[in-house]
C-alpha cells in the first residue's frame, strides 16, 4: 500500500509539473536561441501564467515604470513556504533590527526562518539576457521534483525580478525586431535605454529619484528585508566571460566583513559550479570594486545586506558574435595581460559567442546562489542580525541634527524625506529639529551619507600608481545637497515624535520665480543618447518645465520660438561631428546608426547657435558642452585643463569648494560658498572684454588647494586655484552661462540647482 501512494503521488507530481508550460511552449518560439527576444510585456505574460499554473511562484506588483509599464517581481518558493510567507517575512525583518532581541531569541529566528534571496536582472537594457533566463529559471523550479530542487525551496524564498528596466527592455527588443537581418542588427541605440537616465538607472540607489529604484528599494527595505541580493549584468566582449566575486580593491572599511566573507562564498560556490560544467573565463578580483555606493546591491552593504554582482561577456543582444583570439585582451584592474592568472585560471579561447552562452553562465551561477542560500540558511539570517548589532553599537549615543534654522529648510526637508524613504528612523523636536539617532542599524548608511568620503588610496606595488576609483569617489549629500547636517550627541532622555512621512515646502528659487512665464527651453541630443541630457531633462520635467529634446538635424532649421538652449555634459567632437573622441592612439571605430539616426551640428548647427544667442536666446553648457561654446564662440574664456592628461590631472566624480559671486541674477539666493560636483578636466581663466559684451565671473575654486577638495578624491587640484568654476557673458542681444561642473549631476546636487532655474529666467 505505502509503495501504490509513493507512485501515486510521484505519478502526480510528473502530471503536475508536465502541466506547465515553458518559456518556450508558452511564446511560441525557442527562448535562447540566436535572434530571438521576448519582450517585457510577453515576459509578464509568462510569469503570470506560470503562477496560475503553480503553488510555487506567485507574481507581486511593485508599481508602474516611468512609461506606465507594469513592474512586477516573482516570488518562488515551496509551496509551504508560500502559505507562511507574512511569518518569514516578519522573521525577516526582526533579523534587520533586532533591537530588543537576546542572543537566544536571534538563533530562534535563524533556526525557524528562511533565507530570502534578492535576484535582479537587465537592469541595463541592452544586457538582456538574464531577462530571458529568468524565464527559463522560474519554470524549472517550479516544475522540477527532484530532492535537491525541493530542498533549495523549503530553505529558500527566491525574489526574481526578471527586469529592472521594463521600458529600456521593450526599447531594446522593439528596436532589434525592426533592423533584424540588416547591417543595424544587434546595434546600439540611437537614444537612452531609459526614458531618462540610461546606464545610470544603477546609480540612483541612495538618491532614488526613478521611479523603477523607488519602488524596489521599498519592498528590500520595508516589506522583504532579504539578506542576499543578486544582481545580474554584462560586460564587453573581448575580456573574460563572467565576474563573479571576490570583487576588486578598494574596499570601503566600514563595511561589515561579514559582507566580504559572505560574497566571496557565494561568490566561490558560483565559479566552482560553472567550472565543474566546463565554463572557460571566470574571473574574480577584477574591475568591480568593493567601494562605490550607488549601485543596486551595492547600496546594501551598508544596510547590512550581502550584495553581489555578476558581470557576463555579451553578443550583440540577440546575435552571435564571433572574437578571434587576438582580439582577447585585459587591460583592466585585475587582469593586465590576457591570460591564466590565479583570478582567471581557465581563460576563454575565442570563438562564437552567443546569447545562449550568456543564459547558460547566468543560469548556473543563480542555482549556485540558490545552493549556497540553503546550505547556509541559518548563518545567513544569524549574520544579518549580527551586523545590525554591530551598526547599532557603531552609532552608539551619536545622532545626527538637521536644525530647522538654515539656508534652505525646503531641501532639508529632502534631505530627512529621502533617509525615511530609506528606512531611517527620524524624530522632530518642538523647534522642527530633525534628530537622528545613530543607535539603528543603518548607521553606517547614515554615517556614508552624510560624512565626507576619503578616497583610499591603494596600491598593489610599492612605488606604483594607486587604483585609481571604478566609478564617483563622493557622495556626501550635506554638501551636494547645500544643507546643514550636524554630528552630535542625542539629548539624553529625549522623546521626540518619530517621523515617518516628510512633505517638503517649495524651494525659495521656484517661489521666486512662480510670478513669471515659465522659459521656452531646449537640450540638445546627440544620436546615440546622452546620460546628461536625459538628467537635465529629468529635472526639469520634475520642477513643471516642459523642455524639447532637440536632435542635431532640428538645431540646424533654427531655433525659433525658444527663449533658452541647453548643452549638456557631451564632449565637444560628439557635438560637432558626432563621433567621440578617444585618446591618443585608441579605435575610432564605432558601429554605424541607421541613415536617419545620424548627424551633428557641424557648421550649420554651430551658427545656427550663433544666431540664437544674437538674437536674444540664452545659451546655458555644462561641463564638456562649455568646451564646444569656447570652441565655436568669440568670448573671453579659455579652459585651462582642455589639453590635461590623467597624469596632470583627473577626478572621477568629487565635490570641491567654491566660492560664489552672489550679486548676480544667476546666482540669487545663492550662499557665499558652496559645493560643486566636479568629474571633467575643466576650469576657466578670463580676460577683460571689448564694449561689445559684459562678463562675470560666477564662482572661483578657492586659493589654496589645500581647500579646494571637500569629499572625494583629485589628482592635481592645485591646478583649480583661483581658476574659474562658472562665467557668464553677454552676446549680442542673447546670454551665455557656462558651468563647468555638472550642476544637476544625477539628481543629486540639489545646492546647485538654483543657478540652473536662475539662468533660465536671466533676461526674461
Amino acid at each position: 500500500m505505502k509503495r501504490f501512494v509513493c507512485a501515486l503521488l510521484l505519478f502526480a507530481a510528473t502530471t503536475f509539473a508536465a502541466s506547465i508550460q515553458t518559456p518556450s511552449q508558452f511564446l511560441g518560439f525557442e527562448v535562447g536561441a540566436d535572434r530571438k527576444l521576448a519582450d517585457y510585456r510577453q515576459i509578464v505574460s509568462y510569469f503570470h501564467a506560470l503562477a496560475a499554473a503553480s503553488p510555487r511562484v506567485k507574481v507581486e506588483s511593485l508599481g508602474k515604470t516611468t512609461l506606465g509599464e507594469d513592474f512586477i517581481m516573482a516570488v518562488v518558493t515551496s509551496e509551504g513556504n508560500m502559505r507562511n510567507l507574512e511569518k518569514i517575512r516578519e522573521t525577516a525583518r526582526k533579523l534587520a533590527d533586532p533591537r530588543g532581541l537576546n542572543d537566544e531569541q536571534i538563533a530562534q529566528l535563524a533556526r525557524d526562518g528562511k533565507s530570502i534571496v534578492l535576484v535582479t536582472c537587465n537592469i541595463h537594457s541592452s544586457e538582456i539576457a538574464s531577462s530571458q533566463m529568468a524565464m527559463e529559471w522560474a519554470h524549472a523550479l517550479a516544475s522540477a521534483n527532484d530532492v535537491e530542487t525541493k530542498r533549495r525551496l523549503d530553505n529558500v524564498v527566491l525574489l526574481l525580478v526578471p527586469s529592472l528596466n521594463p521600458d529600456g527592455q521593450i526599447m531594446i527588443t522593439d528596436y532589434y525586431r525592426k533592423y533584424l537581418g540588416t547591417r543595424y542588427e544587434g546595434g546600439r541605440l540611437p537614444w537612452l535605454y531609459h526614458h531618462y537616465v540610461g546606464h545610470d538607472n544603477n546609480r540612483d540607489w541612495f538618491m532614488l529619484t526613478q521611479l523603477e529604484t523607488k519602488e524596489l528599494s521599498r519592498a528590500v527595505y520595508h516589506e522583504w528585508y532579504p539578506q542576499v541580493w543578486v544582481d545580474e549584468h554584462q560586460m564587453g566582449t573581448d575580456g573574460p566571460r563572467m565576474f563573479i566575486p571576490p570583487f576588486a580593491d578598494p574596499l570601503d572599511p566600514t563595511v561589515h566583513p561579514l559582507i566580504w566573507r559572505e560574497a566571496n562564498l557565494v561568490g566561490t560556490n558560483m565559479a566552482f559550479r560553472l567550472e565543474q560544467q566546463e565554463k572557460a573565463g571566470l574571473i574574480y578580483g577584477f574591475s568591480f570594486d568593493a567601494y562605490w555606493l550607488g549601485g543596486t546591491r551595492n547600496t546594501g552593504w551598508w544596510k547590512n545586506i550581502t550584495g553581489l554582482l555578476l558581470e557576463t561577456a555579451s553578443a550583440r543582444i540577440a546575435s552571435p558574435i564571433v572574437i578571434d583570439p587576438s582580439e582577447l585582451r585585459g587591460g583592466q584592474k585585475g587582469l593586465i595581460d590576457y591570460k591564466a592568472t590565479i583570478n582567471h585560471p581557465h581563460p576563454w579561447a575565442g570563438g562564437t559567442w552567443r546569447m545562449r552562452d550568456i543564459m547558460d553562465y547566468e543560469r548556473i551561477a543563480s542555482d549556485a546562489l540558490l545552493e549556497t542560500a540553503a546550505d547556509r540558511r541559518e548563518d545567513l539570517l544569524r549574520d544579518v542580525a549580527v551586523r545590525a548589532r554591530a551598526a547599532v553599537a557603531f552609532g552608539g549615543k551619536s545622532a545626527y541634527r538637521i536644525p530647522h534654522d538654515q539656508h534652505d529648510w525646503p531641501t532639508a526637508q529632502f534631505l530627512a524625506a529621502l533617509l525615511i524613504e530609506h528606512g531611517v528612523e527620524i524624530q522632530q523636536a518642538g523647534n522642527g529639529d530633525y534628530w537622528i539617532s545613530m543607535a539603528q542599524p543603518y548607521s553606517r548608511f547614515l554615517d556614508e551619507l552624510l560624512e565626507p568620503q576619503r578616497y583610499p588610496e591603494v596600491r598593489l606595488q610599492p612605488g606604483k600608481d594607486i587604483l585609481r576609483p571604478y566609478d564617483v569617489a563622493s557622495w556626501t549629500l550635506p554638501l551636494a545637497l547645500g544643507v546643514t547636517v550636524e554630528k552630535t550627541v542625542m539629548p539624553p532622555k529625549a522623546a521626540f515624535p518619530r517621523v515617518t512621512e516628510i512633505k517638503p515646502e517649495t524651494e525659495e528659487v521656484i517661489k521666486r520665480h512662480a510670478s513669471q512665464p515659465k522659459p521656452r527651453i531646449a537640450i540638445y541630443n546627440p544620436w546615440g543618447g546622452a546620460l546628461d541630457e536625459g538628467w537635465t531633462r529629468w529635472l526639469l520635467d520634475s520642477y513643471g518645465f516642459t523642455p524639447k529634446s532637440l536632435h542635431p538635424q532640428e538645431v540646424k532649421a533654427g531655433l525659433q520660438n525658444l527663449d533658452v538652449f541647453i548643452l549638456p555634459d557631451i564632449d565637444k567632437e560628439e557635438i560637432a561631428t558626432g563621433r567621440r573622441a578617444g585618446g591618443e592612439g585608441s579605435m575610432k571605430y564605432v558601429d554605424e546608426l541607421p541613415p536617419e539616426n545620424r548627424g551633428a551640428l557641424e557648421k550649420e548647427g554651430a551658427q545656427a547657435l550663433r544666431t540664437f544667442v544674437e538674437n536674444g536666446g540664452t545659451l546655458i553648457a555644462f561641463n564638456a558642452g562649455c568646451d564646444y561654446v569656447i570652441d565655436n564662440f568669440n568670448i573671453p574664456v579659455r579652459n585651462v585643463l582642455a589639453k590635461a592628461t590623467p597624469t596632470d590631472f583627473s577626478v572621477p566624480g568629487s565635490l570641491a569648494r567654491v566660492h560664489i559671486r552672489t550679486d548676480h541674477p544667476v546666482t540669487a539666493g545663492m550662499p557665499e560658498e558652496t559645493a560643486v560636483f566636479i568629474d571633467h578636466p575643466i576650469a576657466f581663466e578670463t580676460t577683460l572684454p571689448g564694449n561689445e559684451m559684459q562678463r562675470w565671473v560666477l564662482a572661483t575654486y578657492p586659493d589654496d588647494a589645500r581647500d579646494v577638495l571637500l569629499s572625494g578624491w583629485i589628482n592635481g587640484e592645485e591646478k583649480l586655484t583661483r581658476k574659474a568654476a562658472a562665467v557668464a557673458m553677454t552676446f549680442g542681444k542673447g546670454r551665455i552661462v557656462l558651468f563647468g561642473f555638472r550642476p544637476q549631476h544625477r539628481g543629486q546636487t540639489h545646492a546647485t540647482y538654483p543657478m540652473v532655474f536662475n539662468a533660465l529666467y536671466w533676461g526674461r
